[in-house]
């Protein structure tokens, strides 16, 4: 398990995106402590006057071994140079919060252009830049038209027929299913977007197709098979999967770095299209059996751009299974290199040179 430490505002504001992805605003973000170590973190609406005593019993339920917490009202409002907006309602809110027996490491304000300390109210504010929070679309470009959030709900009636389907399968029909693993996965992510639809109307067909696929892909080579279709195609994917055996083939190197965002741009259709149908599949799963495919969401997303969507996916990848090492190295992608590098090229050919016109 990683091992993050948070000895400074900015230290916990740059941290942010990666715990809670966009918490939105306004509202309040509570990192709960126990001896120096952090819990799970909560999203909650601002408090006003009237409601501090229940966020602060909230939050005492919600991490019931806390002994501190650190709190970040993410607001609406630029925080400008005049007072802090909702001060006296944060401070009212930290002292129900000692009455439970919970501390308070840090108050801090997150607004549009700047952010600030409830600590030191006068303080100069704090710019943005400064915290290179990590964006999603990249800096500087438009989100793509059309792509989905993170999968963390289900797809209600079509993830319960995926269920029984998973328990239906025997271990022949995932070994019949891998036997020819490009075409099961390109069966289900033509059905995936009849999973929506009530079964009757939809048929075993789509939940079906779904389960060999969820079943397939807990395998590394086919989830790599599974992403490696979305950027470049059936065609080199399959090429690829040849040249599995070899490991010093260009088709294996080629393919070691388009999963870090390198070489000529993917056909963003496509890859949008891919998007959407794996990320329905992935709504679809059971949570136990849902890290895999948000790894291969968390790619998708990546090389999109979507920075920190993939890094919401990778993050709730590792809590479903800590084992599965796809997940941190994803992770450490987006942490390195923020986007592809087609994704950064096309926003610098939009940034004229200094001095240009």
């Amino acid at each position: 398990m990683e091992t993050v430490r948070i000895r400074t505002p900015q230290a916990l504001l740059r941290l942010l995106p990666r715990l809670v992805g966009d918490p939105g605003a306004p509202s309040l973000v509570a990192l709960p402590f126990a001896g120096g170590r952090s819990g799970m973190p909560m999203v909650l609406d601002l408090p006003q006057q009237e409601s501090a005593a229940g966020v602060a019993a909230t939050i005492r339920a919600g991490a019931p071994a806390a002994d501190a917490v650190a709190l970040v009202a993410c607001l609406e409002t630029s925080l400008g140079t005049g007072p802090l907006p909702m001060r006296a309602t944060l401070q009212r809110l930290v002292a129900h919060l000692g009455r439970l027996g919970v501390g308070t490491l840090e108050l801090l304000a997150l607004g549009p252009d700047a952010w600030g300390d409830y600590a030191h109210p006068g303080a100069v504010r704090g710019p943005l830049a400064e915290l290179d929070l990590l964006e999603d679309p990249a800096p500087g470009l438009a989100a793509p038209t059309g792509a989905p959030a993170v999968p963390e709900g289900d797809a209600g009636e079509g993830a319960q027929a995926v269920s029984r389907w998973l328990a239906l399968l025997e271990p022949r029909d995932v070994a019949a299913a891998g036997a020819d693993a490009l075409a099961a996965l390109e069966l289900a992510t033509a059905l995936a977007p009849q999973l929506a639809l009530p079964p009757g109307a939809a048929g075993d067909a789509p939940a079906r197709a779904a389960a060999l696929a969820i079943a397939l892909v807990a395998r590394p080579s086919v989830r790599d098979l599974a992403i490696e279709v979305a950027v470049d195609g059936v065609e080199v994917a399959a090429a690829t999967q040849a040249a599995s055996g070899d490991p010093d083939s260009l088709a294996a190197h080629a393919a070691a770095g388009r999963f870090l965002g390198i070489g000529p741009a993917p056909d963003p259709l496509r890859l949008q299209d891919r998007l959407r149908r794996w990320s329905a599949i992935t709504a679809a799963a059971p949570l136990e059996a849902r890290a895999p495919l948000l790894v291969i969401v968390g790619f998708l997303h990546f090389f999109l751009g979507r920075g920190r969507s993939a890094g919401r996916c990778a993050e709730l990848a590792m809590a479903i299974d800590p084992a599965l090492t796809m997940a941190p190295l994803l992770r450490d992608i987006v942490d390195a290199k923020r986007a592809p590098d087609w994704v950064l090229g096309e926003r610098d050919a939009q940034v004229p040179p200094l001095g240009g016109q």
